[in-house]
């Protein structure tokens, strides 16, 4: 197996296990955050993107900005559960939650977001699944060599 399909594999694996959480957290609404999710590999630099309300999600955000009024009426589209007033008076809603996410900010953990939904994944990954990354990494690696080869013509140049 080549080291990109072992990148990608883990990538896959980290991917899966971000949006495992997030609907264990119980944060899906649109389902943007696990749809945005993608990985990029370039030569040995393995990074992950995803939606710019991740670190929100992740962090919560202070006061002082207001924010955009449509994705907050997306939100209140698809978000499971809210009273059937806020899908009528979307609009109004959606300013009213801005009004106080500006003011007020959100923070994370709450009773609604636990929080740690990258964090705790992250954890995870890094103690556990990249060890056996650089495991499987090391094998690629050393089969990419002739060891006997490179020893034979070291002691030759000696």
């Amino acid at each position: 197996m080549s080291r990109k399909e072992i990148y990608t594999r883990y990538m896959e694996k980290f991917r899966k296990a971000l949006i495992e959480n997030y609907d264990a957290l119980g944060l899906r609404a649109s389902g943007e955050f696990a749809e945005s999710l993608e990985y990029d590999i370039q030569r040995n630099k393995l990074v992950m993107l995803g939606a710019l309300h991740s670190i929100f999600m992740e962090k919560g955000r202070g006061p002082g900005v207001f924010p955009p009024l449509k994705t907050i009426e997306e939100w209140i589209e698809t978000k499971r559960g809210l009273p059937a007033i806020f899908l009528e008076k979307k609009k109004q809603f959606a300013y009213i939650i801005a009004r106080k996410i500006a003011e007020e900010g959100i923070t994370v953990p709450n009773e609604n977001n636990a929080g740690k939904v990258i964090s705790d994944v992250v954890t995870l990954f890094l103690g556990e699944y990249l060890y056996e990354l650089f495991d499987e990494i090391g094998e690629e690696y050393m089969r990419e060599f002739d060891f006997q080869s490179d020893i034979r013509n070291l002691l030759q140049a000696a």
